[in-house]
């Protein structure tokens, strides 16, 4: 039998635990190149998970890593929605994609118009029960930002040009948040061009950022910087789309950028919302 003075110990250390130690942890589990998953509680999505093509250069999503995916096995298992940033091969491609949608009837995918395009001219036809729950997204940098909010997820995306100025490109930078609680960011190949983001400073500044994912050459140059800090403001900022090259050599190359960034699939950190 607990003892009277065990009994207070431990309501004591409930109530100076508090609310904060008492909501769902969110977690961010790094699939490759700009591959992330983003978990808190039962509510799991996807960005940029679903690709091919390494160019010789970044990682592709390890076999496991993929099997378990396809088969919604834990921690990969009740997915509620799937975002794509662009149409580069090294962020989607329409194979693993639409193998995917087929293999979990209840994902939705959540991608820019260019993306679905393709996933068309790959099979996924308009009949096709899967593309019901494919939303297609048609936004150029001048847009307004566009907002939806379906099932839990409070989903937020706006244009902004590739990295390089490619117009032709539709890059878009999805702004989620799960369970009304935990608000990440995900930029896509977004070139760190400040004038993209004062465009829409206001839908920036709508949200805190509990988590921001730029890609890993923001940290290495002043603009990326003035970004982070200015329009993007991220509680927490976690690099991706690193060389394959680093992958296991994760805390040397943090240790010289000064900063957090993925390296290794598979890893994983809190989020502290």
């Amino acid at each position: 039998m607990m003892s009277a003075h065990v009994a207070r110990s431990l309501l004591l250390a409930m109530l100076l635990i508090g609310p904060a130690e008492a909501h769902e942890q969110s977690r961010v589990t790094y699939i490759g190149n700009e591959g992330v998953m983003v978990a808190r509680g039962g509510t799991k999505v996807l960005f940029d998970a679903f690709y091919a093509d390494s160019y010789d250069t970044y990682l592709l999503v390890p076999e496991a890593i993929g099997d378990a995916m396809l088969a919604g096995v834990a921690p990969y298992d009740g997915i509620d929605a799937v975002f794509v940033s662009h149409v580069h091969g090294d962020h989607f491609s329409p194979a693993p994609m639409i193998a995917y949608l087929r293999a979990q009837p209840e994902v939705r995918l959540y991608a820019p118009k260019q993306v679905v395009d393709v996933l068309r001219k790959s099979g996924l036809a308009d009949g096709d029960p899967a593309m019901a729950r494919v939303v297609s997204i048609d936004l150029q940098p001048t847009d307004r930002a566009r907002t939806l909010s379906v099932d839990g997820l409070e989903i937020d995306v706006v244009a902004i040009p590739h990295e390089g100025d490619l117009p032709g490109i539709q890059n878009y930078s999805w702004r989620v948040t799960l369970d009304g609680e935990t608000t990440v960011i995900h930029l896509g190949d977004a070139g760190a061009v400040v004038a993209n983001f004062e465009r829409h400073r206001e839908h920036f500044a709508a949200r805190t950022h509990d988590a921001a994912f730029p890609p890993y050459w923001w940290f290495e140059r002043e603009a990326g910087c003035s970004v982070l800090d200015n329009y993007i403001r991220g509680s927490q900022t976690i690099g991706i789309h690193f060389p394959a090259g680093a992958m296991g050599r994760g805390d040397q190359v943090r240790s010289r950028l000064g900063v957090d960034l993925f390296t290794d699939p598979g890893e994983t950190r809190e989020i502290r919302d």
